[in-house]
């Protein structure tokens, strides 16, 4: 029978690998993605300007090879710059601007298309404010 303090720091060491170890794969990083298209930007007044907010995406950047947006049209004619994939700390949002600022009321809609890491593309994901 193993030690009440050797139970404790094997219970301890596996939480730890499974945190440490937690990114996923590209494909499955796609199949979140397809299952929270509402969440990919968000729209926030505050200090008068229109903010839009790609934190969800940044946060899933080791699936995904490229993201084009628009506003108020499905041009999608420019392209949100991603931070770099770290697979030591996947899910961390580490670059400093994660957001748009525009003037109040200037996007009555944003519509975001994912290029996956694997090379498909999403639907186009239309969102209004």
């Amino acid at each position: 029978m193993k030690k009440p303090t050797t139970r404790i720091a094997t219970a301890l060491l596996l939480v730890t690998l499974s945190l440490t170890a937690s990114a996923m794969p590209p494909e499955q990083i796609k199949q979140v993605l397809n299952m929270t298209k509402n969440n990919w930007v968000a729209f926030r007044d505050y200090n008068g300007r229109q903010w839009i907010y790609f934190t969800h995406l940044e946060s899933y950047t080791c699936g995904i090879k490229a993201v084009r947006y628009s506003i108020n049209s499905d041009a999608l004619d420019k392209t949100w710059e991603l931070q770099p994939c770290n697979p030591k700390n996947p899910h961390a949002v580490t670059k400093e601007i994660i957001y748009l600022t525009l003037p109040l009321g200037t996007a009555k809609s944003i519509a975001v298309k994912v290029t996956f890491a694997d090379g498909s593309d999403s639907e186009i994901v239309r969102k209004m404010p």
